[in-house]
């Protein structure tokens, strides 16, 4: 058996928010009672307070509503499933065999485990220490049983994931646009700025574009990954080990694919391909068992 229990530090960080907005609120809200040069609340002092009391307001809520569930989303795992550390296992029990798939939540930072029927069993916090341990374990005993059906029409039109339209139309938009900027920019006479700054810029964000896969094709016996510039075959005999990982960016944790291949050091990162993370590796996972 093992606990997973939520970090000290993330509970500890949002204390420290809900001080913070209870502060800015309380400001807000004695602005009016405070005179300006004139001996009066002005309009604009008025406005000020509507602002402050709806947006911290709002963030004090939701902060304290999340800071009452904290003392229930620590998790049990053992060999029969997994429950909520709050409940005892005999009323809580998620029997392994009733997990059916995964379902990230990138902008709640959780993981919501589902059955066959698509309904939420538990939902699992990404501030969870040990959060990586438990995903493995979930996603080693995804029920294969009770998915049959769903996952093998899932295997055939999940045969390709990738960005969208939008994807590439956004770098265009970025590359014109920063071009465009860096021109204005030196044609008003700041020249290092516009015609040096803004080009190097400009020079990054095409290199990560042409360096960042776009789609991955899952066919018998290999996978393609497609970059704007050119498309990179990998048979599955040469592919050491397909595992989930996460990058963090801004403080928030972004699930991603990792594809390694034999005698090469780095490996192929896969993210935001227009599907679940998990959804990516079940089939690429699933597809590289076939081939065994």
């Amino acid at each position: 058996m093992h606990e997973y229990k939520l970090d000290k530090g993330y509970i500890t960080l949002m204390r420290v928010c809900l001080v913070g907005f209870v502060g800015f609120l309380l400001l807000g809200l004695s602005l009016p009672f405070l005179p300006d040069e004139g001996g009066d609340p002005s309009k604009g002092t008025f406005g000020t307070t509507v602002m402050c009391t709806v947006v911290f307001g709002a963030f004090t809520y939701l902060t304290w509503h999340t800071l009452k569930g904290l003392p229930f989303v620590d998790v049990v795992a053992d060999d029969d499933g997994l429950w909520l550390k709050h409940t005892d296992k005999e009323n809580g029990l998620i029997p392994w065999g009733d997990v059916a798939s995964l379902k990230e939540r990138a902008t709640r930072q959780c993981l919501d485990v589902l059955n066959s029927n698509g309904e939420r069993l538990i939902r699992i916090e990404y501030q969870l220490n040990g959060f990586e341990h438990l995903r493995s374990l979930l996603t080693n005993n995804l029920s294969k049983n009770q998915a049959e059906s769903s996952h093998a029409s899932d295997t055939n039109s999940n045969r390709v994931f990738g960005k969208g339209v939008g994807y590439h139309v956004f770098y265009v938009c970025a590359v014109v646009g920063f071009l465009a900027l860096g021109w204005y920019v030196g044609s008003e006479d700041n020249v290092l700025l516009g015609y040096v700054a803004m080009p190097v810029l400009v020079l990054v964000v095409i290199g990560e574009y042409f360096l960042t896969p776009f789609k991955v094709l899952i066919d018998d016996s290999h996978i393609t990954i497609s970059y704007p510039h050119k498309h990179k075959k990998l048979l599955f005999a040469n592919i050491e080990a397909i595992e989930m990982t996460d990058s963090f960016e801004k403080g928030s944790r972004i699930p991603e694919v990792h594809v390694f291949m034999y005698n090469t050091k780095k490996p192929y990162k896969l993210k935001q391909l227009g599907a679940n993370a998990n959804v990516l590796f079940a089939a690429l996972d699933d597809a590289k068992n076939n081939n065994l």
